[in-house]
């Protein structure tokens, strides 16, 4: 997995979940600070770099975790879609508060409990 700039990976998150310039803007406003349309446009197009405050807001319209956006506009994304996925998963976990986070626990508990389960069972 080649390292994406922040300008495709905008673009990329935008394609996969169908969402239009104004549609991230809209998303945004519901979470805080909002984020026009036309500078999502400029991040994608001139590669355009936002502060802080508008990478969280473009977090909340593209609806990714903001640790996501912020490891791709410091040049730090996943080298592989594993571990895009596991951090992925990590943002989501940390944005939660404690007792959803306790509650994220016990099902990937059970979850994996149950696919070592089925594993075991092929295997005999």
């Amino acid at each position: 997995m080649a390292t994406e700039s922040l300008g495709e990976f905008v673009r990329r998150i935008r394609a996969e979940k169908n969402l239009s310039l104004t549609d991230v803007e809209r998303k945004s406003a519901r979470y805080g600070e909002r984020i026009a349309a036309s500078y999502v446009s400029r991040i994608e197009n001139y590669n355009h770099s936002p502060s802080p405050r508008k990478l969280k807001a473009l977090a909340h319209g593209l609806d990714i975790p903001e640790d996501e956006i912020t490891a791709v506009a410091f040049g730090r994304s996943p080298k592989t879609e594993t571990l895009a996925r596991e951090l992925r998963l990590l943002g989501y976990f940390r944005e939660l508060p404690a007792d959803r986070q306790d509650d994220v626990i016990r099902m990937t508990k059970a979850l994996h409990s149950a696919h070592s389960k089925k594993r075991s069972e092929h295997a005999a």
